[in-house]
């Protein structure tokens, strides 16, 4: 990474934004070069206190990470709140570091704006064409709004400012440094969470609340950090290999998928669970199967290096020692 002077991280204090700190350490930048900031700190839907430090910092580029989306329930339960902060915050943040004169942008989409495509696997010209469904609703426009909008500053004054703002969607991802809060944890956590559980208190079997048919992609943090440096880190001639006008964006996923029982019989032996899992086959999942085409990412070079155990014993050994220090506090 090339005469990198600052670097700033946006987004909620999560997996996805701690997997990007690491690997821009790893990259070579110092802890001076790379700011993170807490909501307390510097609210990003603050418009006054965002425009004030952009303005001073100047960052040579900005990634805005997608925040924890919580369980389905909680989805629900906070839709207009989830539409605020997935809009608000980054369409402001990449508003304002235009205006600063940030050069290099990423924003980091989930693969729910997508919606449901009868189709798989998922293709970046599929954007726009699925059907977005209640519990996505809340989330889908917010990316698709990111999306889009990182593409049309770039037209728009890219030749002007030299401005290179670029987006990825990416598949489920999973890793430590989390959330803790039960209400907001994602499906693997509280899948996790559940197995430990019935490990501790030694019991027989573990109902699995799906039908264990439905298949997924995930993808540990690691790997979409580093997919992610590698896209923001393109040439502008390579990047436009790549994509083209209304297809900006590009897809980050392992390319593999699991079923819903796959996933839990890998957390149950990274656990260390001896005993049954049991799926409700009369109930239906409340989201359909996917997994993203990700033939342009790896046509970069990049390829995901960790194994789902490898990532699950990761992220098992962040959940107990969180685990401990709840039990000591």
């Amino acid at each position: 990474m090339k005469k990198i002077r600052k670097v700033y991280v946006a987004g909620p204090a999560n997996a996805a934004r701690s997997a990007m700190v690491r690997r821009l350490k790893a990259n070579g930048l110092s802890d001076d070069q790379i700011d993170t900031w807490e909501e307390d700190e510097l609210p990003i839907l603050d418009q006054t206190a965002l425009r004030s430090y952009l303005r001073k910092s100047n960052p040579d580029q900005i990634y805005i990470t997608t925040g924890p989306w919580g369980n389905a329930l909680d989805r629900r339960q906070r839709s207009g709140t989830y539409m605020a902060e997935a809009m608000l915050g980054p369409v402001q943040l990449i508003h304002e570091a235009m205006y600063a004169g940030v050069k290099k942008l990423l924003f980091v989409a989930s693969h729910q704006v997508y919606g449901n495509c009868p189709v798989l696997p998922i293709a970046e010209e599929d954007l726009g064409f699925g059907r977005h469904e209640q519990l996505r609703d809340a989330i889908a426009p917010a990316h698709m709004a990111g999306i889009r909008m990182c593409e049309g500053y770039t037209h728009e004054f890219h030749d002007v400012l030299g401005l290179q703002y670029r987006s990825v969607v990416v598949s489920n991802l999973y890793g430590p440094e989390d959330p803790a809060d039960a209400h907001r944890a994602s499906e693997l956590e509280a899948l996790m969470r559940h197995i430990h559980q019935a490990k501790t208190f030694k019991l027989s079997s573990v109902n699995i609340r799906s039908n264990g048919f439905r298949r997924a992609d995930w993808l540990y943090v690691d790997d979409m950090a580093e997919a992610c440096i590698r896209v923001m880190e393109m040439t502008e001639s390579k990047h436009r290999n790549f994509t083209k006008l209304n297809r900006s964006h590009i897809n980050v996923g392992s390319g593999r998928t699991h079923t819903t029982l796959e996933l839990a019989e890998a957390v149950a032996r990274v656990v260390g669970y001896k005993g049954g899992l049991k799926v409700e086959s009369g109930i239906e999942d409340d989201t359909q199967d996917f997994v993203l085409d990700t033939h342009r990412i790896r046509g970069t070079g990049w390829e995901p290096e960790v194994d789902l155990e490898t990532g699950l014993a990761h992220m098992y050994r962040d959940y107990r020692q969180k685990a401990r220090k709840l039990a000591s506090a």
